[in-house]
């Protein structure tokens, strides 16, 4: 099947909970939904996901993790994080979103990234699961909970290295040189900073503030980290610490008095310009707009949970334009709203598969 809508105009989504990828119309209505399914027996969980047009790649982290247990309806992430059995990095054909081929990883992929230029792609991982069993074992140091930054060839899907980096990293961002990665390290409350031009990619660990949880039992649980455009200072957005921080690149460290307290966990977010910053939260669901400079809150909305249940991440295309995907209640099909950047209005509204939580446009 050739995927009808170009990638001009794609938004290619990955729906964690029904194993497929969805394929939106970012100038109409069509939604396009293509099964992900290396293993018929298993519950593949893409999550997140890279585009190289030229190359007509997508490559997605299969996460397989175990089936949540019924009781763990509170934490709509219970499962997130505790997979124990090895993930895979697969390469799927953009016209067809046909798996070409993949590769074993680490327990529990987070995110993904493809470097500017094209030649690598790096799979963090959010495994918590390591860290949880180091501690209910006792006596084991911090490093022997860190879990592994991999590094891929994206022309040969050959791994090129990896690097134990801390303990249950996640999101991450990548300067336009690529020679830097920073990795937000939820499960140590650490911001990672990776020298990917260097063999064996030395790193060095900043912690976020000065009460720092131990290590496996975060205090600010920071999840994603966002390069300015400007690439003047790097965000990172967290869950326990229900706020924004400020790394400041020029003097490489945090920078306490732009902290931004949003009152709610904060997900994956997007810069707008040099300065401003759109911010999912869940408990409760919403989306703020945010002066990093004024260290405030601009505007803030809520959604009716038919409409945005969960929002996770918000990615801001070449054009300018926004869009929020929204995780749902991980059963029914979730969405993705195109909004705008400054009312934070809803302008369009895309159904899509079950537990989206991943984003990447056909133009990148």
């Amino acid at each position: 099947m050739t995927i009808a809508t170009p990638p001009a105009r794609a938004g290619y989504v990955t729906n964690n909970a029904s194993d497929t990828l969805s394929v939106i119309d970012r100038d109409g209505d069509a939604v396009t939904n293509v099964p992900i399914d290396l293993d018929p027996d298993a519950h593949e969980a893409p999550h997140h996901l890279a585009v190289d047009s030229a190359a007509k790649a997508v490559f997605v982290a299969l996460a397989f993790p175990p089936e949540a247990k019924k009781n763990a309806g509170k934490d709509p992430h219970a499962s997130h994080g505790n997979g124990s059995d090895v993930g895979r990095l697969a390469r799927l054909d953009l016209t067809t979103l046909a798996v070409r081929e993949a590769r074993d990883v680490d327990e529990n992929p987070g995110d993904v990234v493809l470097t500017h230029d094209r030649k690598r792609v790096l799979v963090t991982h959010f495994d918590m699961k390591r860290a949880m069993d180091v501690a209910a074992r006792g006596g084991g140091s911090p490093s022997t909970m860190f879990a592994h930054l991999v590094v891929f060839d994206a022309a040969e899907m050959k791994k090129l290295g990896s690097r134990a980096v801390c303990v249950a990293p996640h999101g991450m961002t990548v300067t336009k040189d690529d020679r830097t990665a920073y990795v937000a390290c939820y499960g140590s409350d650490e911001l990672a900073v990776v020298d990917l031009a260097s063999e064996g990619f030395p790193t060095s660990r900043i912690p976020l503030g000065a009460t720092q949880g131990v290590p496996g039992v975060p205090r600010y649980g920071p999840y994603s980290a966002t390069l300015s455009p400007d690439e003047t200072r790097v965000v990172i957005a967290d869950l326990e610490g229900q706020d924004v921080r400020t790394f400041d690149r020029a003097t490489k460290r945090f920078v306490p008095e732009k902290t931004v307290n949003l009152a709610a966990k904060a997900f994956m977010p997007a810069f707008v310009d040099d300065h401003t910053l759109l911010v999912p939260m869940q408990s409760p669901d919403g989306l703020a707009r945010v002066d990093l400079d004024g260290a405030k809150v601009e505007r803030r909305r809520s959604f009716e949970r038919a409409q945005c249940g969960l929002p996770h991440v918000v990615r801001v295309a070449r054009d300018g334009r926004a869009y929020l995907v929204c995780e749902g209640d991980h059963r029914a099909p979730g969405t993705v709203l195109e909004i705008d950047p400054v009312t934070l209005d809803v302008k369009k509204q895309w159904t899509v598969g079950a537990y989206p939580d991943g984003l990447a446009f056909g133009d990148e």
